[in-house]
């Protein structure tokens, strides 16, 4: 649907009331090209107001501030995305490293959702998201220096570079939030842009799964399968009854497969409900461990969710991902080309390891798609070395 279209039918089923959301909704998360041009003219006119001091020197020198505005952007995992847009930009622009500034947003530290979602995933949970995601996703980038958690927008203020080149994104103002856009990432890799290499396990991360595969595989074939069984957008949930026959099928001579339960249903579940098979409850709740145990695997294997957005960033990752569409509004062909996909295809950068499959994850999928993946994976060139 066109953004006239959406506008014309937001404004015939909810009324003039659905401006007073969409607008300002428009203006942090820009859509439309016309909505630059906005910014730039609210940015110098609010910018005579909200004149801001010189940052200090010693925190933005030779680095990339990355602005990330919880009163704009969303607390999931599709910050990987946006972090890893900003390394390509500190490339792109000749900076030695990043400086993250998270923003507390105006709604009680976050940003307003829609009610279901906010029903579902209150404020309380998203800000336990920012300390045990994102700012743990910190350490996956080595070219992070550091960051800051403003609780106060007169404390951000004060750190925010006067140099366009510095900042990311360009148009980000402290008086005048905006979410980054997720098309960053995929517009440089079509422009050719060094993508690689982008995120990567921390050395700690990978001795801990190390040692947890040297007790579960015994010299097999990790399969790594992450389930999503989420109380929001349930159509959006894996079939997990297909996965663990998909798992059960398996020659265990060879492969091992590893589940790994969804995060904020982890308690409710157990080793049970995958039939026995190994269950790595450690890189449930741990960041560092999960990105190491997508490293570490043979192949990785989910319906594509939040998590799996881990791998996408890190060239090491081999991994079979499949994305039902029309689940749910994220999943619709219009918001993923919105976000910068091509449906049928795999992402611009993908590593000749790492495949989307555009399809639901039925268990008779599962298995043609692994063989497929199985054949390639053996027939490949320096498949010890996944990044020649």
């Amino acid at each position: 649907m066109s953004a006239i279209g959406k506008l014309y039918y937001g404004l015939r089923t909810r009324g003039v009331g659905y401006l007073l959301r969409v607008i300002p909704n428009e203006i942090a998360n820009p859509r439309l090209g016309v909505t630059a041009y906005i910014r730039s003219a609210l940015i110098r006119l609010l910018g005579i107001v909200h004149r801001s001091s010189s940052s200090n020197a010693a925190w933005s020198r030779s680095c990339l501030q990355f602005f990330y505005d919880l009163s704009a952007s969303p607390l999931t995992f599709d910050f990987a995305g946006y972090l890893a847009a900003a390394e390509v930009e500190r490339r792109t622009r000749g900076l030695a490293g990043i400086n993250v500034i998270f923003v507390l947003g105006s709604y009680d530290g976050v940003r307003r959702e829609e009610a279901a979602y906010d029903a579902a995933i209150d404020r309380v949970k998203r800000l336990g998201r920012l300390r045990n995601v994102l700012i743990p996703m910190l350490s996956l980038l080595p070219s992070v220096r550091s960051y800051a958690v403003c609780a106060e927008r007169d404390a951000a203020a004060e750190l925010i570079t006067a140099n366009q080149e510095q900042l990311y994104p360009r148009d980000y103002r402290v008086f005048l939030p905006r979410q980054p856009s997720p098309r960053v990432i995929h517009e440089h890799a079509r422009r050719k842009a060094v993508i690689w290499p982008l995120l990567c396990a921390t050395e700690h991360g990978r001795r801990i799964v190390r040692e947890f595969l040297d007790r579960e595989a015994i010299g097999r074939l990790p399969v790594v399968i992450t389930l999503r069984h989420y109380d929001y957008s349930p159509a959006r949930n894996s079939r997990s009854e297909d996965w663990i026959a998909f798992a059960s099928a398996l020659d265990p001579n060879v492969y091992a497969p590893i589940f790994v339960h969804d995060t904020e249903t982890a308690m409710r579940r157990s080793r049970v409900d995958v039939r026995g098979h190994i269950l790595c409850e450690a890189a449930t709740w741990n960041l560092e461990v999960r990105m190491a145990l997508y490293e570490a695997a043979w192949l990785n294997m989910a319906l594509m969710h939040g998590p799996l957005e881990l791998c996408w960033y890190n060239e090491r990752v081999r991994y079979l991902l499949f994305i039902n569409l029309g689940t749910a509004p994220e999943t619709t062909e219009a918001r993923l080309i919105e976000n910068g996909h091509r449906i049928g295809q795999d992402l611009v950068f993908a590593r000749p390891w790492q495949r989307l499959i555009w399809g639901a994850d039925q268990e008779s999928a599962l298995r043609r798609e692994f063989h497929v993946m199985e054949l390639q994976l053996r027939d490949l060139e320096g498949i010890g070395d996944r990044t020649q």
